[in-house]
């Protein structure tokens, strides 16, 4: 079997308003997502379909990457060989890097390799990555964005933790540390003791402020406490980890597989959360996993649900997924709750098609 073609296509996903924050603050967040489309197609008329996004600049710049210098690498070889073709792409950039752009384009294609290659084998994703469970329990990650009042969030939480959600995924770092602890609060106190709550600064603390909010997060009962300082910060880390009786996350940021194995190795931080999109995919994931399930730590991919909860249910190393609502409109056979958890789609490969609404 080979790669007969490879084709890209943009769509513009608009956020709800509360999903915004104003431009004052430190980190805007855009009105609208990028999502990347690529269109695998073979001899063996089996066709794949990968995604990648950016909430910000770059749409443009990954598409060009992906018709100019990556589809080219694919085209012509078989893509059930996942590992080689990521080994091509890596090395291709090696002079200017692999981590950033790169990564996430190729993300779009290892993605839609994968969906070939589960279906090369008439079997779902999540069987062929090792049917570790048929659903997995789940964050609600888009509703506490930074956006949204505390009492937005509980009213919109409440429902999905009715239908099985752990808990909510708080987004804190507004740039008034009082009020981002209050919301916490709120937050925790609206949803009661029935749902988990963890919060995710993003690095936006400095190691202070962020010990100081780990011993508040502590007395309210947070679950974890994700990328409290800037990821760089591995001393920090260390030392806020001594601290903390919570768990602390990180990985969301981290750009490579590479950047991974050290951090799982000290120990300091459960879980480790990669964005598929960030390091380059599902491959370079199970990587990660493997390394992680060695040392008895936690995998939660951030976001991608779609693609997250086929590796929950895969891979024993990764306990939850974050469910997040942006692509609902854009792809249909995704994910859906089944007796509390979420369930990835049965058919063979991801189970994605694009809507008759979003399809050119």
């Amino acid at each position: 079997m080979k790669i007969t073609r490879i084709g890209t296509d943009i769509r513009r996903i608009l956020l709800p308003a509360a999903e915004r924050i104003p431009l004052t603050g430190p980190k805007p967040v855009p009105a609208a997502i990028d999502l990347v489309l690529v269109h695998l197609e073979t001899d063996a008329k089996l066709a794949g379909l990968g995604y990648t996004y950016v909430n910000g600049p770059g749409a443009a710049a990954l598409r060009s990457l992906l018709e100019t210098d990556l589809a080219p690498l694919a085209i012509g070889e078989d893509p059930r060989d996942t590992d080689r073709l990521f080994g091509l792409a890596e090395a291709r950039f090696r002079s200017v890097g692999f981590a950033g752009l790169a990564a996430r384009a190729w993300s779009a294609i290892d993605v839609a390799l994968w969906d070939v290659k589960a279906k090369a084998a008439g079997l779902p994703l999540y069987r062929l990555l090792g049917n570790a469970k048929p659903a997995a329990p789940f964050f609600a990650s888009d509703i506490a964005t930074l956006g949204r009042t505390a009492s937005e969030a509980v009213k919109l939480a409440k429902p999905l933790v009715k239908q099985g959600a752990m808990g909510v995924r708080v987004e804190v770092g507004t740039g008034d540390v009082r009020a981002d602890a209050d919301r916490v609060r709120e937050i925790s106190d609206g949803l009661g003791e029935e749902a988990s709550v963890s919060v995710a600064a993003d690095g936006r603390f400095d190691l202070g402020t962020a010990e100081a909010l780990t011993h508040f997060f502590e007395d309210i009962g947070i679950d974890w406490f994700e990328d409290p300082i800037p990821t760089s910060h591995d001393i920090g880390y260390a030392k806020l980890a001594g601290l903390a009786e919570i768990p602390l996350a990180i990985g969301a940021n981290f750009a490579s597989r590479a950047r991974f194995f050290p951090t799982i190795r000290s120990g300091v931080v459960r879980p480790v959360r990669p964005d598929l999109c960030r390091i380059g995919g599902v491959t370079p994931f199970l990587k990660i996993a493997a390394v992680a399930e060695a040392y008895q730590t936690a995998v939660s991919p951030v976001r991608m649900t779609e693609i997250g909860a086929h590796l929950a249910c895969g891979l024993a190393a990764v306990p939850h997924v974050d469910r997040v609502s942006w692509f609902d409109g854009v792809f249909a056979g995704g994910p859906t709750i089944v007796n509390g958890k979420l369930a990835p789609s049965t058919e063979p490969g991801h189970g994605l098609t694009l809507t008759s609404s979003s399809a050119s």
